[in-house]
């Protein structure tokens, strides 16, 4: 049976209809491609293709899109490893400030829109420890950012009153494969960059973040 016949065959509840919509309007992914990007479906398609039926029928093919770019996708960004190195003077802080004005205070999300990078968001990162691999990524925030999938998100985060989204994507240094994940602060009035981590790809095969992206369906879009 083809994938294009089972859609059309597809009877799905209207619960599961406003769900689907009401829960992807909520993190900006509505009619979106995995990529962030505006989807080549139909309306009616993307919210059938997100359905049950069809997931139990064909697997979770946006998972596995999103593991694939993970794993295998290229490099968003390739660093030398002597980004912020030692500057007499100044902060570890203070060189990123400086990067990060010197790239315009901020990176366009496909999804998002604008999301502010500044000096508040590299001490917050900072906060929950830094070490060389991490300092040094900090450079590559801004295409993760752009470039990324999201891969976690969370409404009124913990009762506080704000939205988070965790967003990865493949990066090199010196060479060594990375996966770099940015959590971005979602309130009404701004997106902000919050927090960034950075782990050897190596170390990430059997990771939750990443196993839990599921398998390789029958068929995927």
């Amino acid at each position: 049976i083809s994938m294009k016949h089972f859609l059309n065959n597809i009877r799905c509840e209207e619960s599961e209809i406003a769900r689907i919509i009401s829960d992807c309007k909520q993190n900006c992914t509505y009619l979106k491609a995995p990529n962030g990007h505006p989807s080549n479906l139909t309306p009616e398609e993307w919210v059938l293709v997100r359905s049950q039926a069809f997931i139990k029928r064909f697997g979770n093919w946006e998972n596995w899109i999103k593991k694939d770019f993970l794993v295998n996708g290229n490099a968003v960004a390739k660093l030398t490893g002597k980004e912020f190195s030692i500057i007499k003077g100044k902060t570890l802080i203070d060189q990123v400030e400086d990067y990060f004005k010197s790239i315009g205070n901020k990176a366009v999300s496909p999804i998002f829109g604008d999301v502010i990078l500044d000096r508040r968001g590299a001490d917050d990162s900072l906060a929950h420890g830094m070490g060389r691999k991490k300092a040094i990524a900090y450079a590559a925030v801004k295409d993760v950012i752009e470039n990324g999938v999201i891969i976690d998100t969370s409404i009124n985060h913990k009762g506080r009153g704000y939205n988070t989204v965790v967003i990865a994507a493949p990066i090199h240094i010196e060479e060594e494969r990375y996966i770099c994940e940015v959590i971005v602060r979602r309130n009404a009035n701004e997106d902000r960059f919050y927090l960034h981590e950075v782990t050897s790809i190596k170390k990430l095969q059997d990771a939750v973040f990443v196993t839990s992206l599921g398998q390789n369906p029958s068929a995927h879009l």
